[in-house]
């Protein structure tokens, strides 16, 4: 499925993982530039700036190639029964093909591939819409068409299309298709979210996973999110108001609104609980993101105290958290510590032996002359020549 030669991919992997190595002190710099220049690696940019530069220029080289076909198919826009679409079509027909062709010559995360593999599924997208005027079939194109596109180009952000299409469906069934009642769309919400995290657990245990720990790392935070945003007290009734025409009023509230303004705190203290006791970073970011917000959707419609009385109070406690952590863990080696982490990767080390086993198969020895050959009678009495 994957457009990439395998070991020319394993071996851009490994080289990430060589990096982290080297920042983390666990390999010296010349044993990073050995391993550097014995893998053999796909044409990749790790420099996001210029990354970001030649993403916009594969922008504006897509959009030139699109430009001369449209010059070139002029005549066809006098037609008054054509339709437009299937300019689009072309379009994104285009971007596969620059897409193909940009993989098959090795680049990944370049810069310029990315360009082309994003570009060309929202031109597909947009034309699924102009044709057939049906958000579910755009949101069914997105969910599939993302998900191979993730697959054959290992993209990350073809992953994140795939999953607001996954989305996208399971609203749209609920809302517009009316499989459930609307009020039961943060619970299908919920639902999918730990579907979508039970997938994350499951594939994140293929060895193949090792090749798209991106995407599958998106996919973990996605599902955090999307479960906590789902039942969200502020989320769920501005939609209720929004979907549904509910009008709360003094002395009224949406449905099931107790179990809103519990699960709105519940969780994000589950997901920093968690994240404490199983040492998960991405529990622990988007917990207290989330509790963040969860304080401030009961102060959108709940207000305690002013604002300026909250701040502080507010800085005060933080103040206190982080000093009260500092001390109690800044001596601590193992565990949670306030030492500096000296890899950010739980899977680098499980790598360093393929890493150095993979440079050391690679070099060639050379062969050296034997001083003490024998037959010849040269050396010791090693043996007799053919002479008397």
């Amino acid at each position: 499925m994957k457009v990439y030669n395998k070991k020319l991919l394993e071996n851009t992997f490994l080289m990430e993982e060589a990096k982290s190595l080297r920042n983390g002190k666990f390999i010296n710099p010349d044993q990073f530039f050995k391993i550097k220049n014995t893998l053999e690696q796909l044409k990749t940019q790790p420099n996001y700036l210029i990354r970001i530069g030649c993403f916009l220029l594969g922008m504006l080289l897509y959009a030139s190639i699109c430009g001369a076909l449209s010059l070139i198919t002029l005549p066809l826009h006098d037609n008054a029964n054509f339709d437009f679409a299937i300019f689009i079509y072309g379009y994104a027909v285009v971007g596969f093909i620059g897409s193909e062709f940009l993989t098959r010559n090795n680049y990944y995360n370049f810069g310029l591939d990315d360009a082309f593999i994003l570009i060309f599924q929202l031109q597909l997208f947009t034309a699924i819409g102009f044709s057939s005027d049906n958000k579910l079939a755009v949101a069914v194109t997105m969910a599939v068409i993302g998900t191979l596109a993730c697959l054959r180009y290992v993209n990350t952000l073809s992953a994140l299309i795939a999953l607001l299409g996954i989305s996208g469906t399971a609203g749209i069934l609920v809302v517009d298709y009316g499989i459930l009642p609307t009020a039961f769309l943060p619970f299908v919400m919920l639902l999918l979210a730990m579907l979508l995290y039970w997938i994350f657990v499951f594939l994140d245990k293929k060895s193949e996973a090792y090749f798209y720990q991106y995407p599958l790392q998106l996919l973990q935070v996605f599902a955090l999110i999307l479960g906590y945003a789902s039942v969200n007290y502020l989320v769920v009734r501005e939609l209720s108001v929004e979907l549904m025409g509910i009008e709360v009023t003094a002395g009224t509230d949406i449905p099931f609104a107790f179990i809103f303004y519990f699960l709105t705190f519940a969780i994000p203290i589950a997901y920093v609980i968690f994240a404490l006791l199983k040492k998960k970073r991405e529990f622990l970011i988007v917990g207290l993101l989330a509790f963040a917000f969860s304080v401030y959707t009961i102060r959108h419609y709940h207000s305690v105290m002013p604002i300026e009385t909250a701040l502080i109070l507010g800085g005060i406690l933080f103040f206190a958290v982080a000093y009260f952590g500092i001390v109690k863990l800044r001596h601590k080696e193992k565990g949670l510590t306030f030492e500096p982490d000296r890899h950010n990767d739980k899977n680098a080390l499980l790598h360093a032996q393929a890493l150095i086993i993979n440079s050391q198969l690679q070099q060639h020895p050379t062969p050296t002359e034997d001083p003490m050959a024998f037959g010849g009678g040269g050396f010791s009495g090693g043996g007799a020549g053919e002479t008397y």
